[in-house]
């Protein structure tokens, strides 16, 4: 029998002020449950927990991080979780029943957002949940769809096996960003699978205006590396660039008036969609008038940062 003493909590983080109250929320559900959690900063207040432990690396990726954490635990299962977030409740229990599922090597849930928000996090969580900014956003933002398999969820929120993890060779050391995605890539080709589990859900928390931006502008700055794992799922990063590269091609337009047409006929077609999209994920007429603007920017700063990324990805 599967037990919260097998499992050990892995979070990946800069400082410890960043991952704090992550810390306090996980100890409000599991009082004793081992927790570890790789920083790059010096900056820990005492530590009285017995059940954590922290590793320190200079080293930014992601994946690196917990690659070093697993490495110091010793349990056979592993939570993860990012710093940014907290478990909802029986976050960890309501996976066990998947694990003997065939084929399944993750199991996986929603972030939601949190229960206390300021005005301007709760904007930018209603904007994440449109399908152009978040893969399957139903799947992704809500704990309502019913147990199912997916291609993807995000490792903000993964329960799995430590065997699993090191027999699938651990996450790339070096992806500074969508070393999640590439793990279930290679998963894939090995006919393992995510099993979604909507009970097993963490709330995460949302950014800034600003921050959400450059987050998503990052985004596509550091994807080359699975855009060349050519796929089916992949078109939906490479619709982004393809967009940003047809707006470049504007100054066409004064010369060639059927191109003229063609790029104001797709302008509009792609601002109507911008504008249904608002009106079905606004909850007020005040977010409405918000909504469409942010919306048109997170959706194409992952095309332009996959557009300039290009350059320093092949100088590399």
């Amino acid at each position: 029998m599967i037990s919260i003493k097998d499992f050990t909590i892995i979070i990946p983080s800069i400082s410890y002020k960043d991952v704090e109250k992550c810390i306090q929320k996980i100890r409000l559900n599991y009082k004793k449950i081992k927790i570890i959690v790789c920083l790059n900063k010096l900056n820990i207040k005492k530590n009285n927990d017995k059940n954590l432990t922290f590793v320190f690396t200079k080293k930014k990726p992601i994946g690196k991080k917990r690659n070093l954490a697993v490495n110091k635990s010793k349990t056979k299962y592993l939570a993860f979780i990012d710093s940014d977030a907290y478990p909802g409740t029986k976050w960890i229990e309501s996976s066990f029943k998947y694990f003997g599922k065939k084929n399944v090597g993750i199991v996986a849930g929603p972030h939601i957002d949190p229960l206390i928000q300021s005005s301007s996090e709760q904007l930018i969580g209603i904007i994440k949940k449109s399908f152009l900014i978040t893969i399957k956003p139903n799947l992704q933002k809500k704990k309502t769809n019913k147990p199912q398999y997916v291609n993807f969820l995000p490792s903000v929120n993964w329960v799995l096996s430590k065997s699993f993890f090191n027999l699938m060779g651990q996450m790339d050391n070096e992806m500074l960003r969508n070393e999640d995605w590439d793990f279930v890539y290679r998963m894939r080709k090995e006919k393992i699978k995510v099993f979604y589990s909507p009970k097993s859900f963490v709330h995460h928390e949302n950014s800034s205006f600003c921050l959400f931006l450059k987050k998503r502008f990052l985004y596509g700055f550091h994807m080359w590396p699975i855009l060349l794992k050519l796929n089916s799922d992949n078109y939906y990063f490479i619709i982004p660039l393809l967009f940003v590269i047809f707006l470049l091609t504007f100054p066409l337009t004064f010369y060639f008036e059927t191109y003229y047409l063609f790029y104001f006929f797709l302008l509009s077609f792609y601002f109507l969609v911008i504008i249904s999209e608002s009106i079905r994920i606004s909850n007020n007429l005040l977010n409405l008038i918000k909504i469409p603007f942010l919306l048109t920017l997170a959706n194409i700063l992952p095309g332009c940062g996959i557009f300039f990324g290009i350059f320093k990805f092949f100088k590399k």
